[in-house]
């Protein structure tokens, strides 16, 4: 009887164990995924503020001036490339990429870089140091 009990017990916790084992694994896979979505917003609001502060530059013409921070580290993402063409703001990291449209071709000269950056507009040209 107590044998019985035993192996009985034993094959409850093993079921129990092995139950457990695959409510963290899925807890772990939705978290990576959730972190994926969470840094893809994150880079995507950097890459609006980016555009917007293009634009901005754009509409105000000639004589305007700003200074603006570009965050070297985004919700862990830290090797990115900010690239600025044809009517776009590019953001790629890891893969990945999300885009910002802006109203002008390009950047006359200069590029965007992670910390202090200046923006001009000098003769309806951009100019970003």
């Amino acid at each position: 009887m107590k044998g019985q009990v035993t192996i009985e017990f034993m094959i409850f916790v093993t079921i129990l164990i092995f139950m457990l084992s695959i409510i963290m694994w899925n807890n772990v896979s939705l978290q990576s995924q959730m972190m994926y979505a969470k840094a893809n917003i994150e880079v995507q609001k950097l890459c609006d503020t980016i555009a917007f502060e293009i634009n901005s530059a754009v509409r105000a013409g000639q004589g305007y001036r700003r200074r603006f921070y570009v965050e070297e580290h985004v919700y862990g993402v830290s090797n990115y490339t900010v690239d600025v063409k044809e009517y776009a703001v590019f953001i790629d990291w890891d893969g990945n990429s999300v885009v910002s449209s802006i109203i002008t071709k390009n950047i006359t000269s200069g590029t965007i870089n992670k910390g202090w950056n200046y923006i001009e507009n000098i003769n309806g040209e951009l100019y970003v140091t």
